[in-house]
């Protein structure tokens, strides 16, 4: 089957560069422009089934992408919602880091990423690559082989896709190509392999591309 993975359109908190996680801010102009792109780009691609994150800003790329289709349905799936970073979400670096363990913790999340001890309320990497195996998992035993499949979700849940896809170990877990919003990457996937033919393009965007990075939110 053939599974098109879609990160969502900037939101505000995005263009902030404020931890989401698991919370939701607005996608902005140049999202909902992105979002918009997307749906050009793929409006001749029949999808047999769409799955979405069930948060606000992955909702609303959906529902942009499948404006002009006749069959506009979507599943809700928890296992591809962003990671959670508990008491961290909402806040910005400056306030994450004001307090020495916490600095010490967030500067692992993104550049030491196997040396990351969830904070209060928030995931683990292995437990988001957990639910990439999950909804991976899901795919193949519910879906056929001809199926197209679209879903739209968040950019470290697609690190984690890819990290478990690669085999790659936690050190690696934010190798470049970074995860920019409205990318689309391409998997092929039969019964025991997955094959990448595209990985996070955003080559359809123009002036709606977003080159915000994972780094970006270490200054």
């Amino acid at each position: 089957m053939r599974l098109y993975v879609v990160r969502h359109g900037e939101t505000l908190w995005n263009k902030n560069h404020i931890l989401q996680g698991q919370l939701d801010s607005p996608l902005t102009e140049k999202g909902i422009g992105g979002a918009r792109k997307i749906k050009v780009a793929m409006k001749d691609i029949k999808f047999t089934k769409v799955y979405t994150s069930q948060q606000d800003r992955a909702i609303v790329t959906t529902e942009i992408i499948l404006q002009d289709r006749q069959n506009k349905d979507y599943t809700i799936d928890t296992n591809i919602t962003e990671m959670s970073y508990g008491t961290w979400q909402g806040k910005t670096m400056e306030e994450i880091c004001k307090d020495p363990e916490s600095e010490e913790m967030y500067i692992n999340y993104f550049k030491y990423p196997e040396k990351y001890v969830p904070i209060s309320g928030g995931e683990s990497f292995q437990e988001i690559i957990k639910r990439a195996e999950n909804f991976l998992s899901r795919l193949r035993k519910e879906h056929d082989k001809d199926d197209v499949i679209l879903t739209v979700t968040h950019g470290t849940f697609i690190k984690a896709m890819f990290t478990l896809i690669k085999n790659k170990g936690l050190k690696e877990f934010w190798d470049k190509p970074y995860v920019t919003n409205c990318s689309i990457s391409i998997l092929e996937l039969d019964e025991d392999r997955i094959e990448i033919i595209d990985e996070v393009d955003d080559s359809h965007l123009g002036e709606h591309a977003v080159k915000t990075a994972e780094i970006d939110y270490i200054k």
